[in-house]
């Protein structure tokens, strides 16, 4: 039993009956090696050999009267792995836009708080005799961190091998939880938190002392800088999903020729592609746009749960012609950002959360809609994976992808991973906001064609 910590809390209170919060990570099976696709039966017989390596598999939540803001994680005595792990068929042609479609009613199926917060589905059906399973999984239990540590837990790098020893849990081996205690510590904790509340204020003027010093404060958005475009108007609960990949080597010439990093370079290609897109639905391009990412406190930390991150702002340079300029601004941005957070730190992100875990949650649907200033208009991630394929005994993982969260009034969210050197997006949005997030991905595609050919044109890049 345990207390959640804030910024878990935070991602839990988020959840609305249109705004659901779990993510989607998805991997493409290929069992041609072994020469007989994945069951469910042998799915739900091998899941369980691993549970005792993610305690958040078999914990549910249970929150107390005066305490609801951050419930405790306590062990669910009712675990049945039949709850957890279902099998879908896709009708043929088994295409990835037929995929794309079962992972968007996926991403608005929510979890149930009665059980642990997350499941899984085998999918069947896709073409090229492929598989895939998809894990829906609450933020609250996972960051894109914790969720890469979890897929690299349980794959290993070459066909046959295990990468960790069988680590069963039992439900008798688990102890249901007392109320009393429960209560007891939910009160000391209470008393913990006034006590240090002035301590948090003089961090709050601190802060914003420092990220008004900033050296390079002109390079970064100011709080709630995104004016209202059609990326971030009012829409509703549905979702739309699509992924695809580009060449990471590409991606990394890029960088080096322009002289910045690949997560500056991924962000100065992004930024083509919304320039694309707001030409296409004939929206001005003469000011940026504002992008939102999260920096991880640690990426070598190897754990496999919670949230231990905060959010940078940046400019993505829509309004610069000049597809190398146009990185080389965003890039820079970038990185102004991370900088500005590193220095800033993440105790306070955490402390403010576990003093507004609800207040931020309650007051996000009443403005979201009509708010004239927002914080972003897209939100990104860019994590770095494995760099070669993984496997699951003799079953190649082809592809891994993850789909992070589409929250109003931001509902444009694109995840990129690495992985067995492709840069995979995840793209998942409203109607609303992008109803043909594919069509977007392929602007991303030219966006980084336009780029290497201007790089080649002025000979900053071999041909």
């Amino acid at each position: 039993m345990e207390r959640m910590t804030g910024p878990d809390a935070l991602m839990l209170n988020m959840e609305t009956s249109t705004t659901p919060m779990h993510t989607l990570k998805v991997a493409i099976l290929d069992s041609s090696n072994r020469g007989t696709p994945v069951t469910l039966a042998e799915l739900r017989a091998l899941v369980p050999r691993y549970l005792g390596h993610f305690p958040r598999a078999t914990q549910r939540i249970e929150a107390l009267r005066g305490h609801r803001g951050r419930p405790f994680w306590v062990p669910d005595m009712s675990f049945r792995i039949a709850h957890h792990i279902d099998e879908h068929t896709l009708p043929a042609p088994g295409d990835q836009s037929q995929l794309d479609e079962l992972l968007a009613a996926l991403a608005t199926k929510r979890l149930s708080r009665d059980r642990p917060l997350w499941a899984m589905t085998l999918v069947h059906g896709l073409s090229g005799d492929r598989q895939a399973v998809v894990i829906r999984v609450h933020h609250a239990v996972v960051d894109g961190l914790a969720a890469l540590n979890c897929f690299r837990a349980v794959t290993s790098d070459s066909p046959g091998a295990t990468a960790a020893e069988p680590n069963p849990w039992s439900v008798e081996d688990a102890t249901p939880p007392e109320r009393a205690e429960m209560r007891a510590m939910a009160r000391r904790e209470s008393v913990r938190l006034m006590r240090d509340l002035p301590h948090v204020a003089a961090d709050v003027y601190r802060t914003g002392v420092a990220a008004r010093r900033f050296e390079q404060r002109r390079a970064v958005p100011h709080f709630m800088g995104a004016d209202r475009t059609s990326f971030n108007t009012p829409s509703s609960h549905r979702r739309r999903c699509a992924s695809a990949s580009i060449p990471l080597a590409d991606v990394r010439r890029v960088a080096v020729a322009t002289g910045t990093t690949v997560n500056g370079a991924f962000h100065g290609i992004v930024a083509g592609a919304i320039r694309a897109e707001r030409l296409a639905r004939r929206e001005r391009t003469d000011r940026p746009a504002v992008g939102m990412f999260g920096v991880c406190r640690d990426l070598s930390s190897p754990r496999r749960q919670g949230n231990e991150l905060a959010t940078a702002t940046v400019y993505l340079h829509t309004e610069i012609v000049d597809p190398v300029e146009r990185v080389r601004a965003t890039a820079s941005s970038c990185a102004a950002a991370v900088s500005l957070r590193r220095q800033l730190g993440f105790d306070l992100t955490e402390h403010l959360a576990t003093y507004t875990g609800r207040l931020g949650p309650w007051a996000r649907p009443i403005a979201a809609p009509i708010a004239p200033l927002v914080m972003n208009h897209i939100t990104t991630a860019n994590m770095p994976g494995p760099k070669e394929h993984r496997w699951i005994g003799d079953v190649k993982v082809e592809q891994w992808t993850s789909f992070a969260l589409a929250i109003a009034p931001a509902d444009v969210n694109l995840t990129a991973y690495s992985y067995a050197g492709q840069l995979s997006m995840g793209l998942i949005t409203t109607p609303e906001s992008m109803a043909d997030p594919a069509a977007f991905l392929g602007r991303v595609q030219s966006s980084l064609d336009e780029l290497t050919s201007a790089l080649r044109t002025a000979e900053m890049l071999d041909r």
